[in-house]
């Protein structure tokens, strides 16, 4: 059974998917898309990977913590078909426009909804990626469509290089993407002046 949350919302307002960090759950972003997103319609889906007592939205393959080398991305791409499945059959359920979907997600959550976004597995009208970062090479570039992307970034960010952002950021560009960034000074963790700075994005980008 899929554990998530749904908000009905204003459903004039593009609904917001919610994808949570390492560790995280369906309820653990809901207060930040009350303060980014009020009154839209949210759909928060708990990852369904569970390694080591933490929720996940892919494996890692072993102990050898958050890098490129240990992504299982087997795992990844079956995860999210998964997630993309799950959020089309929600969708239906509670009468969500897809269309318009707005995708939040931070670290593991962020990674994933990049990751679909790029292999057009799902089509988000606009990204909110909190520490994000690239997960593997996609060397032949195709057109995303015209999907708005805001990242968060920190150069003292402990799991995310400044390379692999940098190639995120190049990915997302060539593939069509229309891109902002905001960088801040307190490592990986999310704070409140990134979730003003998505606010303030979101609220001025059409």
């Amino acid at each position: 059974m899929t554990n998530y949350v749904f908000k009905a919302g204003n459903k004039d307002l593009s609904p917001l998917l919610l994808l949570h960090s390492t560790g995280g759950d369906e309820q653990q972003l809901l207060a930040i898309a009350d303060q980014i997103a009020p009154a839209h319609p949210i759909l928060s889906i708990r990852g369904r990977i569970n390694q080591q007592g933490s929720n996940r939205y892919f494996k890692l393959h072993g102990m050898g913590g958050f890098t490129k080398e240990n992504f299982d991305l087997d795992s990844l791409n079956e995860e999210s078909n998964w997630l993309a499945n799950e959020i089309q059959r929600l969708a239906k359920k509670h009468e969500i426009k897809l269309q318009n979907m707005i995708a939040l997600g931070y670290s593991n959550g962020a990674n994933v909804a990049l990751n679909m976004l790029l292999k057009k597995i799902c089509p988000f009208d606009k990204v909110i990626a909190f520490h994000g970062m690239q997960l593997e090479t996609i060397p032949q570039p195709h057109q995303v469509g015209q999907a708005k992307v805001f990242l968060s970034y920190a150069k003292n960010d402990p799991i995310i290089p400044e390379n692999e952002f940098a190639l995120l950021k190049a990915d997302l560009t060539r593939f069509g993407c229309q891109v902002d960034s905001f960088e801040t000074t307190s490592g990986h963790q999310l704070t409140q002046e990134e979730v003003l700075a998505a606010k303030n994005w979101l609220d001025k980008t059409p």
